[in-house]
């Protein structure tokens, strides 16, 4: 198994999330701060949040590492997560003052001080709330704090799909492109490759390319997308995945010829330069592997 370390992941980090409730709307920001401390040489560290928004946390919570996993030992977070890489993680756990599961990940940009995550928070089955997150690393406390993010109205965004940028930033006209490291079906590395993903604009839908990297590679597919939710009609990939204000995705498509499905995960940074995604292949219930990495965006 792919054996991730907490080294990226010490230190302070100041940000904020967009919070979208269980049918895609904008529902406010949430202000978060988070300090990760490493507790001994046992491979524990503790993790201090602070997050107000539609929702309040606020406590601290204990993570041990155990190299190709991690524990999420409380109080406030209790879990499991998979370090898929040096700065990933896929995370499933629970927030007992919420009485909330979460399924997240999280992962920190080449340049180690920005870090991009996706959570989604259920009852049950029934999904409370998307939360796309991005914060910055301070490493010093007297290093600069971070621009604090522009206050984004709720009311005013609600039934605004794009939270108020007027575009998609996942469905934007252009190419997505960079590496994907590839993991097999016991998460362990099996090198890097060169991946791509060119969106075009067709008829009021979305003509998608893609090359490299994993089991899809040299595909195209129509995608239609209402804003809120995006779908394939009948083709090679097929299937739909939720949208989360334009720059979140998760989502289920099927490759038929070899009855293989894929559940993507993608978060775009708020300038919309970057993405992060966690691509996880499956047949049946069997994993067969996951690649994930960041792309960069280039327009056309």
């Amino acid at each position: 198994m792919s054996q991730g370390s907490f080294s990226q992941g010490v230190g302070e980090w100041i940000g904020a999330a967009e919070v979208y409730d269980a049918n895609g709307r904008f529902a406010g920001i949430g202000r978060d701060t988070r300090s990760v401390k490493a507790d001994d040489q046992a491979g524990r560290v503790t993790v201090e949040v602070e997050f107000d928004g539609p929702f309040s946390l606020s406590g601290v919570y204990t993570i041990a590492d155990h190299g190709s996993h991690r524990t999420y030992e409380g109080p406030l977070n209790i879990g499991y997560a998979e370090a898929l890489g040096d700065g990933l993680v896929a995370a499933h756990n629970y927030w007992p003052d919420l009485g909330l599961s979460q399924r997240f990940f999280l992962m920190v940009l080449p340049d180690g001080t920005r870090q991009l995550s996706l959570a989604l928070l259920s009852r049950g089955d029934r999904l409370q709330w998307a939360v796309v997150g991005e914060y910055q690393r301070q490493v010093d406390p007297s290093d600069p704090v971070p621009p604090p993010v522009a206050e984004m109205d709720a009311q005013v965004l609600r039934d605004d799909p794009t939270a108020g940028r007027g575009e998609l930033l996942l469905l934007r006209p252009g190419r997505w492109s960079g590496q994907l490291h590839r993991l097999d079906a016991k998460y362990t590395p099996t090198g890097a490759d060169d991946y791509a993903e060119a969106v075009a604009a067709k008829d009021g839908s979305w003509e998608v390319e893609l090359s490299g990297a994993d089991y899809s590679s040299g595909l195209s597919f129509p995608l239609l997308s209402d804003g809120w939710t995006a779908w394939t009609p009948e083709g090679d990939l097929m299937g739909s995945g939720s949208l989360s204000g334009g720059r979140g995705f998760s989502g289920q498509l099927h490759l038929l010829s070899g009855g293989l499905r894929v559940w993507r995960r993608e978060v775009v940074s708020r300038d919309g330069s970057m993405k992060a995604v966690l691509h996880i292949w499956y047949r049946g219930e069997q994993r067969l592997g996951a690649a994930y990495g960041a792309l960069a965006f280039e327009p056309a």
